[in-house]
């Protein structure tokens, strides 16, 4: 979780606050400034700014400063045309809402590969696949994106649990097989009834892949692989939830298709297989969306 979603939940003295206000409005500009000129500029005291850091969850304000210019780094390279929180006005006709939308879609699915990391994408499919089941935990938007992930999954025959009712992943410790995994997915990672599952599963042993936000949280502490959803969104302040939904559908299918390709002509076979056998007479007049694989299945 950036800081800027931090200071959503966060309640600041007036005092730190004017603090934060500066630290923000500044941005790069705090990179040589030390918290004797920081205490001056914004008429406060080193002390109010060290309580600040450690109210944010640092050890003091150097650790602050450089979290802060990292994000500004982060948060200034992507997303300059289109706000992924109001990505348009009521002032907007509905071709340009419609251009904004997908402009915001394609710096999001963006900004997601460029936070892949190839060691931790390889370890997740490599956990997946080794694994028995894999068990997926998650709430609202997400648990609905886990539902495709699962569809996607068993189509190549993958077994993956999704938690689907609330308070069900309250139960996993008690059916985690040993050689099974568990997907955690939040975008804040302070939901605590999943930070405390999380917990639990770790103290049995269980491999936990996390997907949340950029910077640290209570969910990722309990991490065995961490994969990174686009981070621009605010918790609260916003119209829907675009950037984050699209990016955790990204690596959701980034991750399908690696597990589809560490074997990929019987899952190739499978996936057809199953196609030919549940959607008999699905026809289509346009020849684009015509279909002559099937012969592919009548030739195995």
């Amino acid at each position: 979780m950036l800081i800027e979603q931090r200071l959503e939940q966060i309640k600041l003295s007036s005092s730190q606050r004017i603090v934060m206000d500066y630290l923000l409005e500044q941005r790069e500009g705090i990179k040589d400034l030390t918290i004797i000129e920081l205490a001056r500029q914004s008429y406060s005291s080193t002390g109010t700014i060290v309580r600040l850091a450690k109210k944010l969850g640092f050890n003091g304000y150097e650790q602050l400063k450089e979290e802060l210019l990292q994000e500004f780094h982060y948060v200034d390279s992507h997303f300059q045309d289109i706000d992924p929180n109001f990505p348009f006005n009521q002032d907007d006709n509905i071709q340009k809402i419609a251009s904004k939308i997908t402009t915001l879609g394609c710096e999001t699915l963006q900004d997601t590969l460029s936070l892949i990391e190839h060691d931790s994408l390889q370890r997740c499919v490599q956990l997946i696949i080794n694994s028995q089941t894999v068990h997926i935990a998650a709430i609202s938007y997400s648990l609905l994106l886990a539902q495709i992930f699962k569809l996607d999954m068993e189509r190549i025959g993958r077994h993956v649990n999704v938690c689907h009712i609330s308070g069900e992943e309250l139960f996993l410790p008690a059916i985690v097989r040993p050689n099974d995994c568990v997907i955690l997915i939040s975008y804040s990672g302070e939901i605590e009834r999943l930070y405390t599952l999380a917990k639990h599963l770790k103290e049995t042993g269980t491999k936990l892949i996390v997907i949340s936000s950029l910077g640290d949280n209570h969910l990722k502490a309990y991490a065995d692989i961490e994969l990174h959803i686009s981070t621009r969104e605010k918790l609260h302040t916003k119209i829907k939830g675009y950037s984050n939904e699209n990016s955790i559908k990204l690596i959701l299918d980034i991750i399908y298709s690696c597990c589809f390709n560490n074997d990929y002509e019987n899952n190739l076979a499978k996936r057809l297989k199953i196609s030919k056998i549940g959607e008999v007479g699905r026809i289509s007049s346009l020849e684009i969306m015509k279909d002559d694989q099937v012969s592919f299945m009548e030739d195995k």
